[in-house]
């Protein structure tokens, strides 16, 4: 998939577009802003329900990705890049992993853990990782879907390795 055909794709995400029971939230009370949050969260486990067969395909992937002594690199910017790194950081202790087993970029470096940079993820950047490409799982979180440093690792790989979905 190239980015013109996933920014094409955009309009059929739902997190792409304003939120009906959300609209006036800043007017609510705080009971009315918890159950509104509370409510979309519910929403949460029936959607992962639907695509469990894709998850687990993923799933698949990335083990066979470590199988061949892969990496999986989670690769994002503003929030996603922070959860992506706070992921990656947390595999060690909790799964016994080695550290470079699982790698978090974000846009803009470290600054951008605590501090919001402005445009960082609109450059590709130099996206070096020492593994062959071929055993590399890319998971990309790129905000709308257009960010050349989210896309950087697909365009560059052209569409070789196990996993080519953000």
């Amino acid at each position: 998939m190239t980015i013109e055909g996933y920014s094409e794709s955009l309009d059929k995400f739902t997190t792409e577009q304003r939120n009906e029971s959300s609209l006036d939230i800043d007017s609510k009370s705080s009971l009315e802003i918890a159950t509104i949050i509370n409510q979309e969260d519910k929403k949460v486990p029936l959607a992962v329900e639907k695509i469990l067969p894709e998850i687990a395909a993923l799933v698949d992937d990335v083990v066979g990705s470590f199988k061949k002594g892969g990496r999986l690199v989670y690769i994002g910017a503003g929030t996603s890049g922070r959860l992506g790194v706070l992921d990656a950081s947390e595999c060690p202790p909790t799964y016994g992993v080695d550290p470079e087993m699982v790698l978090g970029i974000i846009a803009g470096g470290r600054e951008a853990l605590t501090c919001s940079i402005e445009n960082a993820e609109d450059g590709a950047g130099d996206l070096r990782i020492s593994t062959s490409p071929a055993a590399i799982s890319w998971w990309g979180s790129p905000p709308q879907g257009r960010r050349p440093m989210c896309w950087a690792p697909w365009n560059t790989r052209k569409n070789s390795g196990p996993l080519q979905a953000p």
